[in-house]
């Protein structure tokens, strides 16, 4: 954004000390909503720092929150980035090209490989409806935003730019998803900072994103009261098949974001219903068995808290 000339405004000392830190090139990106539903701005502040050091616990906590609106969405390593700023826009004056406004600042990175699926195309373009925001994850592991005094904001991204495209495999090249999006006019660049990668307890280059998980009550065998196959996979496959999501246990189940756990819902008396046992019978097949206390006709909802993973709830009627 162009900043107007004001009366008594002094140039800034052009001294350096002797070891400035440099920003390395961008490995992954990390978005997020601008403001939360909360109407909480998300940013890094000062204070979330403990003796110097921006603690795991608090990366995690982002990754990994209830609240989508205030969650990191961490993406895998991103290539061939270009993330340039346009020429200024200027007057001409009598020939003498008179500084208007800064010019736009585009970005343009590939996801290669499997990185680079039409499912993955889809995960991204799903951000295009919202107001958001990112941070870059520089090479060395550093994080990369905007200083604001007490706290690091993340880059806002003009609203309407976002938008990725799938570029299929051909006798040279891999497949790829190719992401486009301007930064915000407001965005100045003087502004970019850095949290050193020393000055994060953990390695943000080893971060991912959540996976979403999706599953379904089956037909076969029969749902009883008290029993219930269930199928969970992941987002990402083959049709009909998609990856099966296993390894998922009882102390998974939960209807309330993992305060009460081995629990499902019984939506028709509106309690918790608890989990005798899991097993998984195939990759990503499951039999629960259930505590007595659910009957014909109700309506039985399944969901899955697991740190690293998203699952939407579903339900199956008990016959």
């Amino acid at each position: 954004m162009f900043e107007p000339c004001s009366c008594g405004q002094e140039g800034k000392n052009t001294g350096r000390p002797s070891c400035v830190p440099i920003i390395d090139r961008t490995g992954k990106l990390i978005f997020m909503r601008t403001i939360a539903d909360d109407g909480t701005v998300n940013s890094i502040k000062a204070t979330d720092f403990v003796n110097g050091v921006l603690p795991d616990a608090f990366i995690q906590a982002k990754i990994n929150h209830i609240d989508p609106s205030k969650r990191w969405y961490i993406t895998p390593k991103i290539n061939t980035v270009t993330d340039v700023r346009a020429d200024p826009v200027t007057f001409d004056k009598d020939g003498i090209p008179i500084f208007v406004a800064q010019g736009p600042r585009t970005f343009v990175g590939s996801f290669y490989e499997k990185d680079g699926s039409p499912t993955f195309a889809g995960v991204l373009n799903s951000f295009q409806c919202q107001d958001i925001s990112f941070y870059e994850i520089s090479l060395e592991g550093a994080i990369v935003g905007s200083d604001n005094d007490t706290e690091m904001l993340p880059t806002a991204i003009e609203t309407g730019t976002f938008y990725s495209t799938v570029v299929k495999k051909n006798v040279t090249d891999p497949n790829s998803v190719q992401l486009t999006f301007a930064v915000n006019e407001l965005v100045r660049d003087e502004n970019i900072i850095q949290i050193g990668a020393s000055a994060i307890e953990t390695n943000m280059l080893t971060q991912k994103g959540l996976i979403d998980g999706t599953g379904v009550a089956l037909a076969a065998p029969v749902i009883t009261t008290t029993t219930v196959r269930i199928d969970l996979n992941y987002v990402y496959g083959d049709f009909p098949s998609k990856l099966p999501w296993k390894g998922v246990v009882s102390v998974d189940f939960s209807p309330d974001n993992g305060v009460t756990t081995d629990s499902v819902f019984n939506e028709t008396a509106s309690a918790n219903l608890a989990i005798n046992t899991v097993t998984e019978v195939a990759d990503g097949i499951y039999d629960l068995v259930l505590a007595a206390g659910a009957a014909s006709s109700n309506v039985i909802s399944v969901d899955i808290f697991k740190a690293g993973f998203d699952m939407k709830a579903f339900t199956y009627l008990i016959p």
